[in-house]
Order: C-alpha cells, then sequence, then structure tokens
C-alpha cells in the first residue's frame, strides 16, 4: 500500500464543529499527518430565525433568484425583532440582535458607520421593520445583481479550465 502524502489543511467551520475538529487535532499527529488548521466561521442565520439554513425548506436567498423572489422572501419570511404594532415599535424600539434583516446587514454592509446607525434607530423604533426589510431587499438585490452578471461572463470561460486529456 502506497503511503499517503502529508499535506497541510485549512478547515473553515462553524463553532458548533469546533468539538470535532479539537479532537482530530488532539489524535492525528499520533498517526503522523499534520494538524488540520483551522478558521472559526460565521454563517447567515436561516431566515426563519431559528434552526439551520436549509434548501428543502426553500426558504433561502440563492445566488439564481430574481429581484423580486428576494423581495418576496424577505418580506414574508424573515424573522423580526419588531414590535407587534407601529406604534408599540417607535415606543419601545426594536431588537437587532434577533431581527434576521439586520444580521444579513452584518454581512452585507460595508459601511460600519451605516450599519451602527441602522442598529441604534432600529433599536430605538426610528427606523421600523418593513423599513429595515427593504433596506437589506434593496442592498441584496444590487449584490445578486452585480453577482449573477459575474456569472454570466464567467459561464463563457469555464472551458478554458476543464482538461480535455
Amino acid at each position: 500500500m502506497k503511503p499517503i502524502k502529508k499535506i497541510p489543511c485549512l478547515i473553515p467551520l462553524g463553532l458548533d464543529q469546533d468539538s470535532h475538529f479539537r479532537i482530530t487535532r488532539d489524535v492525528i499527529d499520533k498517526l503522523g499527518y499534520y494538524k488540520p488548521s483551522i478558521i472559526h466561521c460565521r454563517f447567515l442565520p436561516p431566515l426563519q430565525g431559528h434552526g439551520k439554513m436549509s434548501s428543502s425548506e426553500n426558504i433561502s436567498i440563492y445566488t439564481t433568484d430574481s429581484s423580486k423572489e428576494v423581495e418576496q422572501k424577505i418580506k414574508k419570511y424573515a424573522f423580526s425583532g419588531g414590535q407587534a404594532t407601529i406604534e408599540e415599535h417607535r415606543k419601545k424600539g426594536g431588537n437587532p440582535d434577533i431581527d434576521i434583516s439586520y444580521q444579513y446587514l452584518t454581512f452585507f454592509e460595508e459601511n460600519d458607520k451605516k450599519l451602527e446607525n441602522i442598529y441604534h434607530d432600529y433599536k430605538s423604533g426610528a427606523l421600523l421593520t418593513s423599513e429595515l426589510k427593504q433596506i437589506l431587499i434593496d442592498k441584496l438585490n444590487k449584490f445578486l445583481k452585480e453577482h449573477q452578471k459575474k456569472r454570466e461572463k464567467a459561464k463563457k470561460l469555464v472551458d478554458n479550465f476543464i482538461f480535455k486529456g
């Protein structure tokens, strides 16, 4: 049997997988292999605000979704940290720490100051849930439009990377 190559390995993972890789790191060098390096990653939460994101439930934003599909999914499924009524929300404010639209913006809004203002406006009640969702819809659709344009360009290049022996 030919020996397996010792190849360094970098593994991106969520915190829920950390214990598995800690055990692996404790054991693997005893077997003669390099310890894997790990990068802890934060993943997008599911739109409904609980559980793991799943394509089987079809409540995910896909890179192939149209602008209209993104809007419908955010408006219908994005879990809100807002109050039951507009009056109550204006009085008590919302909870951006559990609001999925805000959580998504932490991934997609590049301007930290703008994100901080959104956080405080939502928490104070100055920004409504519907307004927060619209900010996210606009941000996602802008991102996806650019991504979809680049994907179309990349389709023409795929053959350049396929080995035809």
